[in-house]
């Protein structure tokens, strides 16, 4: 059993002031779940909060949870704020890659802790064997595919939302990563510079959430028509919880006009999944059809 353990809230415990912060460390982390520490090699990585990761901080968390599933079942323990990013993440690199990844919602010195009964549980899980990358908390199984914290506090927080069950693998990765990936939320009164913005900067692709079924304040067009005509693919996701963005609606910024216009629409994937995706995709191949025929493929 590996054991991968990248801080988060199971690894934290209160300072002095009050302030919940990480303490723990793997080894910390299997005594205090009891398990036995002669059967598990701990691979400690991040040890802050997971706000606050870096992406080459995450896709090495993942891409160490791919390589070391090869001999061995693999647990991570993560920071529940970004687990379901890091483990969607570990789909996309390593598709039916069997890991399981888990976390707290309660610190470790809470009355009711629920670090080591998930952490006892995702090895127990993880041993039996399981179909790609699973988020278990709470005693419930999600695919990174549909994974999302759905609570602020609650220890049941994780739900699938969008879809259950194991998805079709997705297509093929690239050994690398492009992470110039700007993230920009549509809203009433939104700085149509604010794209140019992230262009002038260099930005590779961008993920633009919109409202509904996918469409945008008409002041982010021109930013969107700049992008495109540069060979920087837009990516379309909805602020919705469920459902898919589809090229339904006309006008400045509607769907339809978006999707006339060359962005990529992206299904029922959230953006916090679609900006990942979009890593992926210009690591493997950056040219605009290629991305665009790769996101295809993810959301057949």
């Amino acid at each position: 059993m590996v054991l991968v353990a990248a801080g988060g809230t199971i690894a934290s415990r209160p300072r002095p002031d009050g302030a919940v912060a990480v303490a723990l460390t793997g080894a910390d982390l299997v005594a205090r779940a009891g398990l036995d520490a002669g059967a598990v090699e701990v691979v400690d990585m991040a040890r802050g909060p997971s706000w606050s990761l870096a992406p080459d901080d995450m896709a090495a968390i993942a891409r160490t949870a791919v390589d070391r599933s090869g001999g061995a079942p693999v647990v991570v323990t993560h920071g529940t704020d970004t687990l379901e990013e890091t483990a969607f993440l570990t789909w996309l690199l390593g598709g039916t890659t069997p890991v399981v990844f888990t976390g707290a919602m309660r610190h470790d010195a809470h009355a009711e802790a629920d670090g080591p009964a998930n952490l006892r549980a995702a090895v127990a899980l993880a041993a039996a064997g399981v179909d790609g990358p699973v988020v278990h908390l709470a005693g419930e199984s999600h695919h990174a595919r549909w994974a999302t914290k759905t609570d602020t506090t609650v220890p049941t927080s994780f739900r699938s939302v969008g879809g259950r069950g194991t998805p079709a693998p997705p297509p093929p990765a690239g050994a690398a990563l492009v992470t110039d990936v700007a993230e920009v939320r549509s809203h009433v009164g939104v700085d149509g510079d604010v794209l140019g913005w992230h262009l002038d900067r260099g930005a590779r692709g961008v993920v633009v959430q919109g409202s509904g079924a996918g469409n945008v304040h008409r002041s982010l067009l021109p930013g969107i028509e700049r992008a495109l005509a540069a060979g920087v693919p837009v990516v379309v996701t909805s602020r919705c919880a469920t459902g898919p963005v589809a090229p339904v609606y006309g006008g400045p910024g509607g769907g339809h006009e978006l999707a006339a216009l060359g962005c990529i629409l992206a299904g029922d994937l959230p953006t916090h999944k679609a900006r990942l995706a979009l890593w992926v995709a210009l690591g493997t191949d950056d040219r605009p059809e290629a991305v665009r025929a790769w996101f295809a493929a993810l959301l057949a």
